[in-house]
C-alpha cells in the first residue's frame, strides 16, 4: 500500500481519516439534535391536545350538568 510506504502519504491519510470521521460523528450529533427536538415539539404538541381535550370534557360536563338542571325544571313545571 503507498501509504504504508511514504509517511508524508501516510500522515496525509491518517488526517484525511479523521477529518471524515469528525464529520460523521458531527452528522450523527445533528441527527440526534434534530430528533430530540422533533421528539419535544410532539411532546408538546400533545400535551397541548391534552389539555384542549380536558377543557372541553369541563365544558361537556358543565352543559350536561345545566340540560339535567333544565329538564329537572320542566319535569317539575309539567307535574
Amino acid at each position: 500500500m503507498l501509504a504504508a510506504q511514504d509517511i508524508n502519504i501516510n500522515a496525509a491519510a491518517t488526517t484525511l481519516y479523521q477529518l471524515s470521521e469528525d464529520e460523521r460523528i458531527q452528522q450523527q450529533c445533528e441527527a440526534r439534535e434534530d430528533y430530540l427536538l422533533r421528539e419535544q415539539d410532539l411532546a408538546d404538541r400533545i400535551a397541548d391536545r391534552e389539555k384542549t381535550i380536558a377543557k372541553q370534557k369541563r365544558a361537556l360536563a358543565d352543559k350536561d350538568e345545566e340540560i339535567a338542571r333544565l329538564k329537572a325544571l320542566l319535569d317539575s313545571k309539567n307535574q
